[in-house]
C-alpha cells in the first residue's frame, strides 16, 4: 500500500509517496469495506493544508484527500450492499491519498452507471459544494442571473451543469482566454476576468466567489436587491504555490466586514461555505451521500482534466496552483 503524507508544510514537491503494509482483510470489522483505490481526487483545500493555512487539518503528519474511486477488495461479514469486485466511489474526511482504504459500508457508494471510475472520483466534493451552494443556500430559480468566478474548475464546471438544468442565465469567468470555449459548452456566457472587469455586467441574483479578498466587495456591489453572494475560499491568497504568510494574510485582511445594520440598506445576502466541514460528522455525511443519486438523474458529468501518477503528486499540485488544469485533477494509483 502507498500513501502520500504531509510531514512538513511547504512547496508541492515536498509531497512523496510512501510504502506501508497492505491492509489485512482479517482486520475488517463487521461493517467495514476494504477498497483498492484507483483514483484520488485533489481539491484546492489540499493545497491550502499543504501550505499550513488550513485550520481544520489534523496535526502533522497526516494523509490529505477527501474522495476516491476503486474496486472492493473485501467486506465485513455484516455488509450487504457491496461485494468483492464492485466498482465504488465515495468521500472521506482526510486519508484519500492512499492506494487502499478501509471505510464503513455507509461511506461507500456503487459507481453511477453513467460515469467511469475517473469521473466518479471527481464527483463527491464538487457535487457537495455546488449542490449546497446553488440548491440549499442560493435557492436558484429559472431565469436567475448567476456569476461563477471559478467556472473551469471542478466545482465550477459542475455548477454550470446544474445551472443549465435550472435554466438560469450563467456567466462564467476564467483567467485563461483559451478556456472560454469550455464555459460556453455548458451553456454559459464566457468572459475572462479582465473582460468582466471592463464590462457593464451587473444586477446578479447570485454570485459564487472563490477568490476571496477584495473581490468580494467588488462583486457584492454587482448584486441586485435581494441578490446573494456566496464565498467559497481564498484562492487569491495562494500565489504560485509558495508558503507566503504575507499574501495569504493580505487576502484575508482585505475581505470586507459586513454589518447587519448596513445590510438593511442593501437588501442583499452574504453567505460563506466550507463544504468540507459539512461532512465532518456521520449524520451529515449520510445526508449528503443520499443526495449523490441526483447526479445521475441530472446527468451531471464531472470534467476530468489532468490525471497524474500518484508518484507525481507534486506536479499535480503545481498544475492546480498555476491554474493550468481544467476541471478536476486526479491522482492515479496505477491500477
Amino acid at each position: 500500500m502507498e500513501k502520500i503524507i504531509i510531514r512538513k508544510y511547504g512547496k508541492a514537491h515536498t509531497l512523496k509517496t510512501e510504502s506501508f503494509p497492505d491492509i489485512d482483510p482479517q482486520s475488517l470489522s463487521s461493517n467495514d469495506v476494504l477498497i483498492d483505490v484507483y483514483y484520488s481526487g485533489i481539491n484546492f483545500a489540499d493545497i491550502v493544508m499543504r501550505l499550513g493555512f488550513y485550520q481544520d487539518a489534523p496535526k502533522k503528519p497526516f494523509t490529505p484527500g477527501y474522495e476516491y474511486s476503486g474496486k472492493v477488495l473485501a467486506v465485513g461479514h455484516a455488509v450487504t450492499s457491496l461485494k468483492e469486485g464492485d466498482e465504488v466511489y465515495g468521500g472521506c474526511v482526510f486519508g484519500g491519498y492512499s492506494s487502499q482504504l478501509k471505510m464503513k459500508e455507509w461511506q461507500v457508494l456503487k459507481k453511477p452507471n453513467h460515469l467511469d471510475l475517473k469521473e466518479s472520483a471527481g464527483l463527491p466534493v464538487a457535487f457537495i459544494t455546488a449542490y449546497t451552494a446553488l440548491y440549499d443556500m442560493a435557492r436558484i430559480r429559472k431565469g436567475d442571473k448567476v456569476l461563477i468566478d471559478c467556472a473551469t474548475g471542478g466545482v465550477g464546471t459542475l455548477a454550470l451543469q446544474m445551472l443549465k438544468n435550472l435554466e438560469a442565465k450563467a456567466i462564467g469567468l476564467t483567467s485563461s482566454p483559451h478556456k472560454k470555449e469550455l464555459i460556453e459548452s455548458y451553456g454559459a456566457k464566457p468572459m475572462t476576468n479582465e473582460e468582466f472587469s471592463n464590462s457593464s455586467e451587473r444586477d446578479f441574483d447570485f454570485i459564487l466567489n472563490s477568490s476571496g479578498g477584495s473581490t468580494i466587495k467588488k462583486q457584492f456591489k454587482l448584486l441586485k436587491p435581494t441578490g446573494r453572494i456566496l464565498c467559497l475560499g481564498v484562492s487569491d491568497g495562494i500565489k504560485d504555490g509558495k508558503r507566503s504568510f504575507g499574501a495569504f494574510l493580505k487576502t484575508v485582511l482585505t475581505m470586507p466586514k459586513f454589518s447587519v445594520i448596513n445590510l438593511f440598506a442593501e437588501n442583499k445576502g452574504v453567505y460563506a461555505l466550507n463544504a468540507l466541514l459539512l461532512i465532518q460528522d456521520e449524520n451529515s455525511q449520510k445526508e449528503f451521500m443520499s443526495n449523490f443519486n441526483k447526479a445521475e438523474s441530472m446527468n451531471l458529468r464531472p470534467l476530468i482534466g489532468d490525471v497524474f501518477p500518484a508518484s507525481n503528486v507534486g506536479d499535480a499540485h503545481r498544475s492546480i496552483e498555476l491554474r493550468k488544469s481544467k476541471g478536476k485533477v486526479l491522482l492515479s494509483w496505477g491500477k
